[in-house]
């Protein structure tokens, strides 16, 4: 699993792209790589939303896009269809220039990293309630893909918290154990790692629980 770190490396390639699939974008715009959200075959609820913003955007000719065109007989490219049809047909890529002026237009403060590169600094949870929502997103998703990669890790056709709990737990010690951190500064990690650790298996079953009932992307 990319760190954030690597994550905000690879977006530069997104860079030298100037059109993007509306799948992409949608999981880009929720912080998940495109290929492991198409592993989930899952959309949340908040995926449909941004899907649906940006499909009316597009009837209403506020967001440019590109009609990757239809290969005919005779070798040559059709290109023109409505945009429902060329979005259920997988033909249409949207400009990614526009869809940068779109986010700026919005009524309110949304920079998605794949298109805003400011945003892209890594942020250190601060303890907030938006840090921890977004530690549990990723856990989700990561259960999600552990259980799909094996049976081991699924309770019926959901993800075992247990097992994944039990399988993590080690881990994380390990990974703590040798953060290269001096002083006090490193003691206070300890205690406060210790502590996590402790309570990783419950936060697990917390966020499944709470990723069943509500699924926000």
């Amino acid at each position: 699993m990319p760190t954030p770190t690597s994550s905000n490396h690879c977006l530069r390639y997104w860079d030298l792209a100037d059109h993007i699939r509306i799948d992409d974008a949608i999981a880009l715009w929720c912080g998940v790589e495109p290929a492991e959200l198409a592993k989930l075959n899952f959309e949340t609820q908040c995926m449909s939303a941004k899907r649906a913003a940006l499909v009316t955007a597009l009837r209403d000719g506020r967001l440019g896009y590109e009609d990757l065109g239809l290969l005919t007989g005779q070798g040559k490219v059709f290109r023109g269809a409505p945009v429902d049809e060329l979005i259920e047909k997988g033909r249409l890529v949207i400009n990614k220039a526009s869809l940068r002026r779109w986010f700026e237009q919005l009524p309110f403060d949304d920079r998605p990293a794949f298109l805003f590169e400011e945003e892209r600094q890594p942020v250190l949870p601060d303890g907030s309630d938006i840090a921890e929502m977004t530690g549990l997103k990723a856990i989700a998703l990561m259960a999600h893909l552990l259980a799909s990669s094996s049976a081991k890790y699924k309770a019926g056709e959901r993800p075992n918290a247990e097992a994944i709990g039990r399988a993590a737990h080690p881990r994380l010690r390990a990974s703590w154990h040798h953060d290269a951190v001096c002083g006090a500064r490193h003691r206070h990690r300890q205690s406060h790692r210790a502590d996590s650790v402790s309570t990783s298996r419950r936060r697990i079953l917390a966020l499944l629980a709470y990723h069943r009932a509500k699924r926000p992307c």
